[in-house]
């Protein structure tokens, strides 16, 4: 009877574990999502002070843009990939025109390019 009681009380706190980690992250903000690659990008391109407020600027705009291409195309993939390439293509244009030649050479080398 003991082992069954413990048995009992072992799979509920499995239970209560496992639930606490299923729950769903709380959705970010296209402010917090901007934020968030900023500072990264603050780090590793060392943006100035003038040019962190921009670089969030057009961030926020490109996930913006993609969240409603999400929206409006979800379903077809092919329609979604050339929208996010349009809206990547963008942002990267703005942001050329933000960085000096080297730190933009280095998002570039950092995304592959």
């Amino acid at each position: 009877m003991k082992k069954l009681f413990f048995l009992l009380i072992l799979f509920v706190g499995f239970q209560a574990a496992q639930a606490q980690t299923n729950q769903p992250k709380q959705m970010m903000t296209a402010e917090q999502k901007a934020e968030e690659n900023v500072t990264k990008l603050k780090t590793e391109l060392a943006l100035t002070d003038e040019q962190v407020p921009k670089v969030k600027a057009i961030t926020v705009d490109k996930i913006n843009k993609v969240t409603a291409a999400h929206k409006k195309n979800g379903a077809d993939k092919s329609r979604l990939q050339a929208a996010n390439k349009l809206i990547q293509d963008e942002y990267e244009t703005s942001l050329k025109g933000i960085l000096t030649e080297d730190q933009f050479s280095k998002y570039l080398s950092s995304k592959g390019h």
